[in-house]
C-alpha cells in the first residue's frame, strides 16, 4: 500500500489542512506523526481526504503516519 504524502497545504487561522494523497485510513488512530513529530487531530468537516494540524511550516511531500 502506498504511503500518506501532503500533496497540497493552506492556512486556515491557526491551523493547517493539508491535502493527503489517499483517502483518511479507516482504522482507528488517535495522532499523526510527521517527521518525526506527533500531533493532535483537528477536526476537518467537508474536505475529503484532508487533515489539519495547529502547527505552520512547509509539509508538502511529507509522509503522514496515523498513529
Amino acid at each position: 500500500m502506498m504511503g500518506y504524502k501532503v500533496v497540497s497545504q493552506w492556512k486556515i487561522g491557526k491551523y493547517l489542512a493539508l491535502e493527503l494523497n489517499q483517502s483518511l485510513p479507516k482504522t482507528e488512530y488517535t495522532k499523526y506523526k510527521i517527521s518525526g513529530k506527533e500531533y493532535e487531530p483537528v477536526p476537518v468537516y467537508d474536505l475529503p481526504n484532508h487533515i489539519a494540524i495547529a502547527d505552520m511550516g512547509d509539509f508538502e511531500g511529507k509522509e503522514v503516519e496515523f498513529i
